[in-house]
């Protein structure tokens, strides 16, 4: 399905990570290649990472139970996004999937840190809304004063920019999910081939490629609250 394919391979490209099957193999291999002290040494250095990051997440206050590609997870958006979860021995190499709970979930978390990301880079204020072309191209309103300033900060800060993009990229695919919800239930209860090729009919304008998609915004209020919307209507 063609749901904002540059923000779809933007994400893809983030967050596809190596699975743990290859990284165990890789860590075997190294292991059988150093000296059995040499070994030992990095094996006692990765559980001391292990355990530091352990407590990092522990005593976090943006610890969510996010959806991904391995389950359910308890993480921590902040670590998330500045890659902290990228060792094996976690085993998080899971994609963010495109649901309820974790578009919320984004949603509440940058709503309590982008107003102080604004706020170190001596922005004023947040724009009025986020937007993001076909190719994934942040599109600020062209009033806001401040686009330079915010687009410099975020390449400075390359994990709010991808927690800002990500939400957008959940955001589309939800919506899009959302839209077929009604075609899966009557085609579910379809009886007959011609009650089938009703539904399908019906449907039609959603499920083929030149279809419209919903227009995604990251709507900001004064105080920097984010509410996501499709087409103009709250999202989640």
């Amino acid at each position: 399905m063609a749901i904002q394919f540059g923000n779809a391979q933007s994400y893809l490209g983030i967050f596809s990570k190596t699975t743990a099957a290859v990284e165990a193999s890789e860590v075997h291999t190294a292991a059988n290649t150093l000296p059995s002290s040499q070994a030992g040494a990095e094996s006692a250095d990765r559980s001391t990472r292990i355990s530091a990051l352990g407590q990092t997440v522990s005593s976090a206050d943006d610890v969510y139970p996010m959806d991904t590609g391995k389950g359910e997870k308890n993480l921590s958006l902040s670590t998330y996004f500045n890659g902290g979860y990228s060792s094996p021995a976690l085993s998080l190499d899971g994609l963010l999937m495109p649901s309820e709970k974790n578009v919320r979930a984004l949603q509440d978390h940058i709503s309590k840190v982008f107003p102080d990301f604004l706020a170190e880079h001596d922005i004023p204020e947040a724009p009025d809304s986020i937007r993001y072309d076909s190719s994934g191209n942040m599109v600020l309103p062209a009033d806001y004063p401040y686009a330079d300033q915010l687009k410099a900060a975020l390449d400075e800060n390359p994990a709010m920019a991808r927690e800002l993009s990500t939400a957008n990229a959940l955001s589309s695919h939800l919506a899009a999910l959302k839209e077929l919800e009604p075609f899966h239930e009557e085609y579910a209860q379809a009886q007959s081939q011609a009650e089938i090729d009703a539904v399908i009919n019906k449907y039609s304008h959603l499920l083929n490629d030149n279809r419209s998609y919903p227009e995604i915004a990251l709507m900001f209020s004064d105080d920097g609250t984010l509410r996501i919307s499709a087409d103009g209507a709250a999202l989640v």
